[in-house]
């Protein structure tokens, strides 16, 4: 007799094992459904506006210096440089002064050997009083008709010639004492004790302190916005970041036939100054060849065209933007002068202006920076 239990019971665990199954396959796809219909729900909930609003950033609109400035490089020079040479022949004998020695107008530099000069001038001046001696009594004899006026005005003649001779050695013999022509500081000493100069050779270099100068070139586009007398900033790589105050002394008429550049020669007084400033200083001239000082300025990322007009967005008080017509003056390093349309202090949108409107809400997310750049 069949075993009927058995095959109700191997039913029972078939029928069980296909419930199981199916379960296990509907619980995520009811789990799915739930996570669906939840997010919907977030979306469609209450939100605090903020995600709907455009972050923008401002700049405020600012007073800056937008002059154009020409940085030109040249050497420290003195004004006044005289080389003194030596005016008659012979041995130095004595020098009086060497390099950074300051000397006074008539001092004494050096003294030259003028024996032989000393000595032809008093054979001169000998031969000098044996022709006043003979013009006097030649001009007796000529008084008492004893001589012919020929004679008489050999005699004269003779003492002419013998009073130059005398003049001509004097001169020689003064020229042995070289003086200084103006008070100034010795830059080189060219001779030592002993050694023998001849007529016009180069003895020392004297250089005028007080007043020093300097001549870059600058170009022509820049040279006629400059003027004699113009003060201007001056820097020197031995002093770093300190300014110096200088001036145009003078404008040269033409330029240099190689570099085609104008000398402009700038006035340093020693005087204005506590540093101590030698020629052979290397000098970084500031020519501000364009003034603007003190204009409205904003971004060049803050203007925007529309029909041939310039437009920027104003940030106002309710935090929402307003397109206005502004008009422009000067683009320099990156920034725009304003000469009507703004004021100073408000803020406008600096950046990514194609997407926004007038009127339109925005969320000020910061400010915007230009490092480096007239700031």
């Amino acid at each position: 007799m069949p075993n009927f239990s058995r095959k109700m019971d191997y039913r029972k665990i078939y029928c069980n094992s296909l419930f199981r199954r199916n379960c296990f396959l509907r619980i995520p796809i009811f789990l799915f459904f739930i996570i669906i219909s939840a997010s919907c729900t977030n979306t469609a909930g209450p939100s605090d506006g903020n995600d709907r609003l455009r972050s923008v950033v401002v700049s405020e609109v600012k007073r800056l210096d937008l002059s154009s400035v020409r940085s030109v490089s040249a050497p420290v020079i003195a004004y006044k440089r005289i080389y003194i040479t030596a005016r008659t022949g012979g041995q130095v004998m004595k020098l009086f002064y060497e390099e950074g020695d300051r000397v006074r107008e008539g001092e004494l530099l050096a003294s030259l050997d003028t024996r032989r000069q000393n000595a032809q001038l008093r054979n001169a001046e000998s031969a000098l009083e044996d022709s006043k001696r003979n013009y006097l009594r030649t001009s007796q004899l000529y008084e008492n008709n004893v001589i012919s006026e020929s004679e008489y005005e050999r005699a004269k003649r003779e003492l002419e010639k013998a009073e130059s001779e005398v003049e001509f050695w004097r001169a020689e013999a003064e020229l042995g004492d070289i003086y200084a022509p103006i008070s100034a500081v010795v830059s080189d000493k060219l001779v030592e004790v002993g050694t023998t100069v001849s007529v016009n050779e180069r003895l020392f270099t004297i250089e005028d302190h007080d007043l020093l100068v300097l001549r870059p070139g600058v170009s022509e586009l820049d040279v006629a916005f400059l003027s004699e007398g113009q003060e201007l900033e001056i820097q020197f790589d031995v002093f770093r970041e300190e300014l110096f105050t200088g001036s145009i002394r003078r404008i040269f008429p033409a330029a240099d036939r190689i570099t085609r550049l104008f000398t402009v020669e700038v006035e340093i007084d020693q005087a204005d100054t506590d540093r101590i400033i030698r020629p052979g200083y290397l000098a970084r001239v500031h020519f501000v060849t364009d003034q603007r000082v003190d204009v409205l300025a904003v971004p060049n990322e803050a203007l925007s065209s529309l029909e041939g007009e310039d437009l920027v967005y104003v940030v106002n008080d309710n935090q929402q933007l307003e397109s206005r017509k502004v008009e422009k003056g000067t683009e320099r390093d990156g920034w725009v002068e304003i000469t009507g349309g703004l004021q100073e202090g408000e803020n406008v949108v600096a950046g990514n202006l194609d997407a926004l409107n007038d009127g339109m809400d925005v969320n000020v997310a910061g400010k915007f920076r230009r490092y480096g750049f007239r700031e």
